[in-house]
């Protein structure tokens, strides 16, 4: 450990590694120090020169009167650059140490190579969540908040089966001193760096843990949509991933900050590799460069009708040969003279015969379907001329009736019917009184006040 006095006030650094590689950075939580990391030094040394600090109010580094902000952690974070002598680093920020990364992506880009944005957020919570928390330190102290944040920082499995690992961490949080722990929970609450993500255009590799209840996957995948070029890798763990999946993170770390998952897809997709024989390296195989003019195709000839077979004579089993007929007349300098064709044997011709017979019924059976159909069709056309017939013809055997009754009504027969029936109501009238007369005497006859039913006619 070295204590470094940074513009009057002192931090605790710890820097490892070879003086000529890159330089990383590993800024640790809330309620850690630069411990959290120790599982990733030794993946890391080997490629990278690693610097790790205790925050401002945290560890062993100074504590002074709060509250702090982002702003005023991220410029200390500048400031131990310059007392290192670094000009550009790659940084790994877990929670706050993330929130501390965003800033210095936006603010200052020129220091920063790549970054890790472990289980944190552009905003953490509610500005009520983080003054509840400050009112419990200052009321109860930090003992208060232990069992819960050690819930936070890790899942219940890894709970029952590490518990040396959880005690490690609890004895951190519980040598934090109140006032640090109290003035960077404000600098926490008063954060919010989302405005500032779309203009992000460094290589970013955002770490979530997916059973993490402070700073959920959502959020980080929020981060990885908003930043151009992001990547997103969740690790099953909780809020402290870089100790509960110790080996997923370094994997992802090294891999992300040493480019070797660009360089795995760096293959262009139109080029193939295959092996040369004299060398074991493998060389992009592009497709040939099209031709600039290609020259004109020569008209195809047809070809000559094939000869039918003939079947074998007794004499002998050997296939004749016979010159096939000559083909079409054409320019001579163009068609060469066609040339003699061996006769097939039998064997050979008879499958081409019951292939013949097989095409031949299959060309039947479609002249047979073509001409139903064409029946169907004229039959269907040949319909609504059918049912107007039938119209017409009911129509005239109708008026046709009509007529007929009424000749029929024109009889002679019939009028001397009629006329009979007429004379027969004329002797009625005769013999019988007149109709006024029989009123007259109804009328007399009926006592006063009823009336006698008319009679029927």
């Amino acid at each position: 450990m070295t204590e470094m006095i940074i513009a009057g006030e002192s931090f605790n650094i710890i820097v490892e590694g070879d003086v000529h590689a890159p330089a990383v950075v590993l800024s640790h939580a809330l309620g850690t120090n630069l411990h959290l990391f120790d599982k990733q030094v030794a993946a890391l040394r080997r490629h990278f020169r690693v610097v790790r600090y205790d925050a401002r109010g945290q560890g062993r580094s100074v504590v002074s009167h709060g509250p702090y902000s982002i702003s005023q952690l991220g410029h200390d974070a500048l400031a131990i650059l310059d007392a290192l002598n670094f000009e550009k680093v790659h940084w790994i920020g877990h929670s706050e140490g993330g929130m501390v990364g965003l800033w210095l992506l936006t603010k200052a880009p020129e220091r920063i190579g790549r970054a890790i944005l472990a289980n944190t957020a552009a905003q953490i919570g509610g500005a009520e969540v983080w003054n509840e928390r400050i009112r419990t330190i200052h009321e109860k102290g930090i003992e208060a908040l232990t069992p819960s944040v050690l819930e936070n920082w890790f899942t219940r499995q890894f709970r029952e089966h590490h518990p040396e690992e959880v005690r490690r961490f609890e004895e951190a949080l519980l040598a934090t001193k109140p006032e640090g722990y109290a003035a960077s929970c404000a600098a926490i609450r008063d954060a919010d760096l989302r405005g500032g993500l779309g203009a992000i255009a460094h290589p970013v590799l955002v770490i979530v843990g997916r059973h993490d209840p402070v700073t959920p996957p959502g959020v980080g995948a929020l981060i990885a949509s908003s930043i151009a070029g992001a990547k997103l890798v969740t690790l099953e763990a909780a809020h402290l991933s870089p100790v509960e999946a110790a080996e997923a993170f370094n994997q992802a770390a090294v891999e992300f900050l040493s480019g070797k998952a660009e360089k795995k897809t760096m293959q262009a997709p139109e080029a193939k590799f295959e092996e040369n024989e004299d060398n074991d390296n493998e060389q992009p195989k592009t497709a040939p460069e099209p031709a600039a003019e290609e020259a004109p195709k020569k008209p195809r000839r047809p070809r000559a009708p094939r000869p039918k077979p003939q079947p074998a004579t007794a004499e002998s089993s050997e296939p004749s040969v016979s010159m096939p007929e000559p083909a079409p007349t054409a320019p001579p300098a163009e068609v060469p003279a066609p040339r003699p064709s061996v006769e097939p044997t039998p064997e050979r011709a008879a499958p081409r015969r019951r292939a013949t017979r097989k095409s031949a019924v299959k060309k039947a059976a479609v002249k047979k379907g073509a001409g139903r159909r064409t029946a169907a069709r004229k039959a269907a056309a040949k319909k609504p001329a059918r049912k107007a017939a039938t119209r017409k013809s009911a129509a005239k055997k109708s008026t046709a009736r009509r007529g007929a009754i009424k000749k029929a009504a024109r009889k002679p027969g019939r009028k001397t019917a009629a006329k009979k029936r007429a004379a027969r109501k004329s002797v009625v009238k005769r013999t019988q009184p007149k109709k006024s007369a029989m009123r007259k005497s109804a009328v007399r006859r009926r006592p006063s006040g009823r009336r006698s039913p008319r009679r029927r006619r």
